[in-house]
């Protein structure tokens, strides 16, 4: 019986060549637990971590804190970002970044005109160069996958 092609695609096996190993190659898939989807066990984020401190807008309690819990680092990275309502202005994203909105609003001001609302359950992709407001006006939370390209590109492979 032959074997259907996502199968083949699924398994992660190299059915191009001649010679396919039967041991595991030691990649294994990283679940992403419902738990930290939810918000639970992220850490919490360090300010200091903004190279343009001068471009994020606090809350209105006077707070611009943010929690992480990071998936995996390769050809992308995957985590969960959440934070309190504030606004920040990207000038130049430097990577693709696909956004799954978990909780809360996100509304985008591209410098070239225009508002983009995203709400719960809503999915996105913000290219890399984007220029705009990115507004948090409540509690928000995300799934991101990163191309890790932008690394490379930086000298960065931290």
């Amino acid at each position: 019986m032959p074997i259907p092609a996502c199968s083949l695609l699924l398994s992660g096996q190299d059915v191009m060549s001649e010679e396919s190993s039967a041991e595991p190659q030691g990649i294994l898939p990283i679940a992403i637990e419902q738990g930290i989807l939810d918000g639970k066990g992220l850490t919490q984020g360090d300010m200091s971590e903004f190279e343009d401190k001068d471009n994020v807008t606090q809350g209105e309690d006077g707070s611009a804190g943010f929690s992480t819990h990071m998936f995996h680092t390769g050809k992308i990275m995957v985590a969960v970002y959440e934070a309190e309502p504030g606004k920040v202005h990207i000038d130049g994203a430097v990577y693709d970044e696909f956004v799954q909105i978990l909780e809360g609003r996100l509304i985008l001001t591209p410098d070239s005109g225009g508002e983009f609302e995203f709400k719960t359950g809503e999915s996105l992709v913000v290219p890399k160069g984007y220029k705009g407001g990115w507004h948090m006006p409540e509690k928000y939370r995300e799934l991101i996958v990163i191309d890790t390209a932008y690394l490379e590109e930086s000298g960065d492979n931290s």
